[in-house]
């Protein structure tokens, strides 16, 4: 992803409606690109100001680390999805298999023994 590609997604990411299949290389860039950061860091603070400077936690105050949190934490979810994705599609592969081998073995054109007598 270039400059040009994250400038145009920091408004969605700020808002929480960026595209999920944005996430990882938008975060990706930004961790490489200080420019990028930067700028990510002033949408987000000038978005979020108010709404933290309410909250009474000690925390509030410090936006750098709450974008830095932000970031983190959508980073988590986006790996954990491609984690999850990835886990199911071998599960579906597995299961293919498993029913191309009980299919062949129920047309007779293999001999499974561990099935023999179940079909």
């Amino acid at each position: 992803m270039d400059c040009k590609e994250a400038e145009k997604l920091i408004q969605p990411y700020v808002q929480g409606n960026m595209p999920e299949k944005e996430m990882e290389p938008f975060i990706s860039h930004i961790r490489k690109c200080h420019t990028c950061h930067e700028e990510l860091e002033t949408y987000f603070i000038v978005n979020r100001a108010m709404a933290y400077f309410e909250d009474d936690a000690p925390d509030s105050y410090n936006l750098t680390g709450l974008l830095e949190r932000d970031l983190e934490k959508k980073e988590e979810e986006a790996r954990y999805r491609r984690y999850k994705d990835t886990f199911f599609r071998v599960l579906m592969l597995i299961l293919v298999l498993f029913l191309v081998l009980l299919a062949l073995h129920y047309f007779e054109v293999i001999e499974l023994p561990w099935l023999k007598g179940l079909l």
